[in-house]
């Protein structure tokens, strides 16, 4: 590795933001590479646009309105089946 100076900070700037960039769409890439994902609730709000509150997303639930798996006691949501209720202009 070289020495970082002053005269070579710029360039070891500029280094350092393309492998940030590089990594940022490596993240990206193996988030949305997993279409069948089961989402938590928690995650579920996060994906929405709109960041729904927990009990708007009961209240779904509970009239059928999104689609849902029941794992015991847990909510899950699959990625796949958000992605087509969202892009079916969904009815809530």
């Amino acid at each position: 590795m070289e020495k970082i100076t002053f005269d070579n900070l710029p360039d070891a700037v500029q280094e350092l933001h393309k492998k940030i960039d590089r990594l940022l769409n490596q993240t990206q890439a193996a988030k949305q590479s997993d279409p069948d994902k089961l989402l938590t609730l928690e995650e579920l709000i996060e994906f929405l646009p709109e960041k729904p509150a927990k009990q708007t997303i009961y209240g779904w639930v509970n009239g059928r309105l999104i689609p849902y798996e029941k794992h015991g006691k847990r909510l899950y949501f699959r990625k796949s089946e958000v992605d087509m209720w969202l892009s079916n202009g969904r009815q809530v």
